[in-house]
């Protein structure tokens, strides 16, 4: 059930990505498609890091709602550092950068900020409601 949910919020991140690439009329070309395949990257690193620390919580002997919210507050500074990071450089490269790089830094961008919505607010409403409701 975890997995499903990892999944989900991987579905709704591209749904989102490509929702603010059609609104911005964004043109698809080889770099942006690149950027949304370290989009997906970067959006599985952060369940790997939710799960692997909610599996290790587990192990310790908490309850599934306990070790829920302590991976989540654990795995954050994780997920979160290496977003901004990431869109620091993405910055960068709009700002230095021209034309096709300039369409992988705004793909880049909008992705990065698509998967920290799911990741830490997606996957853990999904994740909570299903510990709250008893069907995980």
């Amino acid at each position: 059930m975890r997995g499903l949910i990892a999944n989900l919020a991987l579905v709704i991140n591209l749904i989102l990505l490509m929702g603010a690439l059609t609104m911005f009329h964004f043109v698809l070309t080889l770099p942006g498609i690149a950027g949304i395949i370290l989009t997906i990257g970067l959006s599985v690193d952060a369940n790997v890091l939710i799960f692997e620390r909610l599996r290790e919580e587990m192990a310790l002997g908490k309850t599934l709602k306990v070790a829920l919210n302590t991976a989540y507050e654990k795995a954050f500074s994780s997920i979160f550092d290496a977003n901004v990071t990431t869109l620091i450089t993405a910055a960068i490269l709009f700002w230095k950068a021209s034309g096709p790089v300039k369409g992988f830094a705004i793909a880049l961008t909008l992705g990065i900020l698509a998967s920290l919505f799911t990741a830490l607010i997606v996957g853990r409403n999904c994740l909570g409601w299903l510990v709250d409701t008893k069907r995980l």
